[in-house]
């Protein structure tokens, strides 16, 4: 394996372990899993999150994604509605607990992610961001089967 691609690929752990959601357990935060977690923040990010949605963002099938929902709707932390344009469309929604809940989780490591940036100067933060978009983009076309140059990120 060529150096470089070594060294990335051990940051990336590096930083998906420190900045990650897990104890050392495997544990989510708050008696949540990972799979729950990442649900969460895919109905959180999203003005209208279908079950297939959050299938797609945590890489789970379809019905896998409605076990994950009907956990956190135990838990009060999300609820299901039908869709207003199509009532066969089920959607999911951040209940107060949920949101409650997100952004507690949230903002311990926004604060950690600010204090380190805050430590960078502002072109190296532009460079790291660009790096990581182009990287992600690169990953989510790799995944998605495409061969495509990727276009440079702005």
């Amino acid at each position: 394996m060529d150096e470089q691609i070594r060294q990335i690929a051990e940051l990336i752990e590096d930083m998906t372990y420190d900045f990650g959601s897990h104890n050392m357990d495997g544990v989510c935060c708050e008696n949540i899993s990972h799979g729950e977690y990442r649900a969460l923040r895919t109905v959180l990010r999203l003005d209208k999150c279908t079950m297939q949605d959050v299938a797609k963002s945590i890489a789970v099938t379809k019905s896998g994604a409605t076990r994950i929902v009907r956990r956190l709707e135990e838990k009060k932390l999300v609820h299901r509605i039908n869709d207003q344009n199509d009532g066969r469309v089920c959607c999911v929604q951040l209940s107060e607990e949920g949101k409650s809940l997100i952004s507690r989780l949230t903002e311990e490591p926004a604060k950690r992610m600010a204090a380190i940036l805050s430590a960078m100067t502002p072109d190296m933060r532009q460079i790291l961001l660009i790096g990581l978009r182009a990287f992600v983009e690169a990953a989510l076309n790799q995944a998605a089967g495409g061969n495509e140059q990727q276009k440079p990120v702005k």
